[in-house]
């Protein structure tokens, strides 16, 4: 079974929308694999957008629920493959978990998309995490194909 980090700010967002829908594909897909999101600088004292599970009622994840997890050398470790939704996240993993270097990179990158940042829709319009969302989603089906692969 492959295991795979979505890693963000505060893990409320992107890397949480990303886990989610990973997980969605994966299961209709029928694939082994493991998702699972954390942020760098993440806290339970951080709501939770709804926003969020809005866009992922709207795919057909309902009553989805999320708590922050921050980032750990342990969750490291655990996975195959840690992805990041921008360039700075991606140098913090890195420069705090060396070994990870291997096998972080962004979103995007691994997506083959190019070395683009996912903007971070928190306290932004919905509009504008429909925007993002777009983005991760495309980025996460092309993820997801290129593992099959491997």
């Amino acid at each position: 079974m492959k295991k795979v980090l979505f890693v963000c700010t505060g893990n409320t967002c992107r890397s949480v929308l990303a886990h989610h829908y990973a997980n969605r594909l994966a299961a209709d897909g029928k694939l082994k694999f493991y998702f699972s999101s954390a942020g760098l600088e993440a806290s339970k004292d951080i709501p939770q957008p709804k926003a969020v599970a809005d866009l992922l009622e709207k795919e057909g994840i309902k009553d989805f629920k999320h708590v922050p997890a921050p980032l750990t050398g342990k969750m490291i470790k655990a996975n195959d493959l840690v992805l990041a939704m921008t360039a700075g996240h991606k140098a913090e993993i890195i420069r705090r978990y060396p070994r990870a270097a291997k096998k972080t990179q962004t979103l995007v990158e691994y997506a083959g998309f190019g070395h683009d940042d996912i903007a971070d829709p928190y306290g932004r319009s919905d509009l504008f995490y429909f925007e993002v969302f777009k983005l991760i989603k495309t980025a996460v089906q092309a993820a997801l194909e290129k593992l099959k692969k491997k």
